[in-house]
């Protein structure tokens, strides 16, 4: 039994060079509380840990990458795929994807591997081979075939036959969780299935050894999995990925956004410097502040004098300049070049060539997911012992203004989080420099200017507005006095 235990230890190289990127990827697709108990944000070196949890419970994550997957893959699905299949595979047609039709299931499967490597297997549930003789016996019966997908993380290793492009074999984790029982505790059963061009074989471990079952001949001749992606340069199985930069850049904003909130934090709520004698803090000071902020003792004969001490709140720009900058680095990643001095997508030729690019992207995709639905129905053909030679088209015809529609959608939901952050900010701002010396009516009257301004600057990476007192305010009349 133990000259098996490599199956449980054992994985593809390319696989396991993915799997901190892939899980990047598919958490960064999900955001939620998937992407915050992921670990992203990373703890200043001269951070407290205590100030780090502080941090990390406010830190929110605005998603990037899930309206571009969304968008990309479901313009594959722009218009309905001409698929010309021949009458004795038409039964299989909307039970290929077990609970979900074929477009649904296909639209699962783009959307996953434009981000990463997946697998689909081409099974049939198990049967009685005594009972099951005639292909009256499957009908009757519902024995048809399906299409599942395996994640990269399901997928372990794998042989590719070179001379035809094959897979020789593939092993799969087919491990799950059993809790069917409700008087017993749930026991996880580790299995992972080896598939090769005549049998399928299951391995099993217990914690202890691996024991093994019977080679169970499938009579396909081929390997009934095949691995997909969009792009696959050297076609070593493993395809290449714009989401990989795309999750490592949104991973970035995570993180530049915890520090401006930070920043956010630190200039509402100062510290106060106090003199002491002793060094210590007065009792009172020391366990409630004075008000909102934190005190922090020093010498009474040192030169330091009392004040207030924290970042300015017109330190933020930067930060915010850094984002939009990060936002138009990852709209380059899928064929959308930027100018960053004024606006996230350009227009005349430019936006012609950067079309061009999104339109191969897409081209390559849709190809891809024509092939992969061929052989979809060839093999699940095979499992009925017919060959099935189908015809599957996907759109890959997109005008300009199709993608430019598509586009202004997708920048309208990237830079939104900047936007907000923008009105926040300077609301802030209005609030502490104003709010003493202006009706509550004039204050609402700069709110809503300040939300119209930055709506209108949306599409132009301007930086923020600035805001100045009211002693310092003039009218456009007397500011062109001034200039004359």
């Amino acid at each position: 039994m133990e000259k098996f235990d490599f199956i449980f230890s054992q994985r593809h190289p390319k696989l396991k060079e993915k799997e901190d990127v892939y899980k990047l990827i598919y958490d960064s697709y999900l955001g939620g509380t998937k992407y915050k108990q992921g670990n992203y944000l990373k703890k200043y070196p001269k951070e407290s840990v205590r100030s780090f949890d502080a941090r990390k419970s406010r830190a929110i994550y605005f998603n990037q990458l899930s309206p571009i997957v969304d968008m990309l893959s479901g313009l594959l699905f722009a218009n309905e795929p001409i698929r010309t299949l021949p009458s004795k595979i038409q039964p299989v047609l909307n039970t290929i994807g077990g609970s979900k039709k074929i477009n649904e299931f296909m639209r699962t499967v783009e959307a996953y591997s434009f981000m990463f490597t997946i697998g689909i297997l081409v099974d049939v549930k198990s049967y009685d081979s005594s009972i099951v003789r005639t292909k009256r016996d499957r009908k009757e019966l519902g024995i048809e075939p399906y299409a599942i997908i395996y994640m990269p993380h399901d997928i372990v290793d794998f042989d590719v036959n070179f001379s035809d492009g094959d897979l020789n074999w593939v092993l799969l984790d087919n491990s799950y969780r059993d809790h069917s029982d409700p008087y017993k505790p749930a026991i996880d059963v580790k299995i992972r299935r080896l598939w090769t061009r005549e049998f399928y074989q299951d391995f099993v471990w217990d914690g202890k050894s691996v024991s093994f079952g019977e080679q169970i001949p499938h009579n396909l001749g081929v390997v009934p999995f095949r691995m997909h992606s969009w792009r696959d340069d050297d076609d070593d199985m493993i395809g290449e990925t714009p989401c990989e930069d795309i999750a490592y850049i949104s991973r970035l904003i995570y993180n530049s956004m915890s520090y401006m909130d930070e920043m956010l934090a630190s200039g509402t709520f100062k510290m106060l410097t106090y003199p002491s004698v002793d060094g210590k803090v007065p009792k009172n000071l020391e366990t409630g502040g004075v008000g909102a902020l934190s005190v922090i003792p020093y010498q009474v004969d040192s030169s330091t004098t009392p004040g207030f001490i924290g970042a300015s709140l017109n330190d933020i720009d930067p930060f915010i300049k850094a984002m939009e900058f990060y936002m138009a680095e990852i709209l380059k990643k899928v064929g959308m070049s930027t100018d960053e001095t004024k606006e996230f997508v350009k227009s005349g030729k430019a936006k012609k060539i950067d079309l061009e690019k999104m339109r191969a992207l897409l081209i390559s995709g849709a190809s891809k997911a024509g092939r992969l639905e061929e052989w979809i129905f060839k093999i699940a053909g095979k499992w009925q012992g017919e060959d099935i030679d189908a015809n599957i088209e996907y759109n890959s015809s997109y005008s300009n203004e199709d993608l430019e529609t598509e586009i202004d959608m997708l920048t309208g939901l990237l830079v939104h989080p900047i936007k907000t952050l923008r009105v926040n900010v300077l609301n802030l701002l209005v609030k502490k420099l104003l709010a003493s010396n202006l009706p509550q009516s004039e204050l609402e009257s700069i709110y809503k200017e300040i939300k119209n301004k930055v709506t209108e600057d949306t599409m132009g990476i301007t930086g923020t507005p600035t805001i100045v007192s009211k002693n310092q305010n003039i009218s456009d009349g007397e500011q062109n006095e001034r200039d004359n």
